[in-house]
């Protein structure tokens, strides 16, 4: 008689960059500017050229445009190099690397030391956590012009 191997219940909920449901989102496509590249998850803002994004950085915090989305591929390091197309999310849920604990409920900011996502320094218009992760952790982000977020009880 076969047995039944039962598989976890608590698999990794995702990844940085990663999509979190396929509700409404909107993703455009950019190049990347800097030799530096980009990783997903990354805040990004405006290129200096039409078309191209980069990593947030000093004195650009308020001017996060939205984050980039992972898109499976060979990996390689950076995961996309200046000149690729690199997905970004504008409008939906996406998975990010907090830099410090945050909560469902708390407004998405840029921290200023080290540009990671959390919930203090520059806050990023119209973003917040749907739900929470301790420092390093992979928290569930919400872009859009009206963020509400729905926090479920636990009994």
């Amino acid at each position: 008689m076969a047995t039944f191997q039962w598989y976890t219940r608590d698999l990794d909920k995702g990844f940085p960059g990663m999509v979190a449901d396929t509700t409404m989102k909107n993703i455009d496509s950019y190049a990347v500017e800097e030799e530096a590249g980009l990783e997903p998850g990354d805040a990004v803002i405006l290129g200096t050229a039409e078309n191209q994004v980069k990593k947030v950085a000093s004195g650009s915090e308020s001017k996060v445009i939205g984050v980039v989305v992972h898109h499976h591929k060979e990996p390689t390091k950076p995961y996309y190099h200046q000149t690729d197309t690199v997905p970004v999310m504008t409008f939906g849920d996406i998975y990010v690397t907090v830099g410090e604990a945050v909560k469902a409920g708390d407004p998405a900011c840029i921290m200023a030391s080290t540009f990671k996502w959390g919930k203090t320094g520059t806050n990023v218009s119209g973003a917040a956590y749907v739900s929470g992760a301790e420092a390093n952790g992979l928290a569930r982000l919400r872009l859009g012009n009206n963020v509400t977020v729905i926090q479920q009880k636990s009994e």
